[in-house]
């Protein structure tokens, strides 16, 4: 029955859709297959935030508002002067 339960889980990193958005290609974790995967879990559950690659509040891997911490504050948003 747990076998059943993984098959129907979707990749935790492309959510299923077999590429990842940020990167514009296929997701490394599951091949490009969507398929649940136990590193994309892992990686999901401890990955650094990429916020910086997008608007600075949201974290696009998991959809989350900034969640890194480091001393150079990068959640203060840098706008045009």
């Amino acid at each position: 029955m747990g076998e059943f339960l993984l098959a129907e889980q979707k990749c935790a990193v492309c959510k299923g859709d077999g590429s990842i958005e940020l990167l514009g290609s296929q997701c490394p974790f599951c091949n490009g297959t969507g398929e649940y995967t136990k590193i994309a879990e892992s990686y999901i559950t401890s990955h650094i935030c990429q916020c910086i690659f997008l608007d600075r509040k949201v974290c696009p891997l998991c959809k989350q508002r900034c969640h890194h911490d480091t001393p150079n504050k990068p959640k203060v948003l840098i706008g045009p002067v």
